[in-house]
């Protein structure tokens, strides 16, 4: 029945998963080590500020403080917007590259589909 079966690489077919695979690996890596580096500068600006808040001595030491607070806080919102904006940028890289490697494994399958393809009974 499927006379050609044997003649068919197989191993093309896994080839697209391997792509999906080693691209998801890279990306969730990517995502983490962003992760880890944002966790670790917020636990260090958090100690910093902690301590700025243990030496206040004075108004004009508060209101120092509170000044530097309010531009810490700008600043982080300017750094949640950009890191937003990578992130939706980097999504879409993602959601492209699968398409594509979706698209080049169609091609693949297309290929070998003939050689899958039962042999047609021959007339007597």
């Amino acid at each position: 029945m499927f006379n050609n079966i044997s003649a068919t690489d197989f191993s093309s077919f896994a080839a697209p998963i391997q792509k999906i695979v080693d691209l998801n690996t890279a990306t969730l890596t990517k995502v983490f080590e962003a992760q880890q580096a944002a966790a670790k500068k917020q636990m260090s600006l958090s100690q910093a500020r902690a301590k700025a808040a243990m030496e206040i001595k004075d108004v004009e030491g508060f209101t120092a403080f509170i000044t530097e607070q309010s531009e810490i806080a700008k600043s982080s919102m300017q750094d949640l917007t950009e890191s937003t904006q990578t992130a939706a940028k980097d999504a879409k890289a993602y959601f492209a590259e699968v398409q594509a490697i979706l698209t080049e494994s169609q091609e693949v399958v297309a290929k070998a589909v003939p050689a899958l393809t039962p042999a047609a009974p021959k007339a007597a």
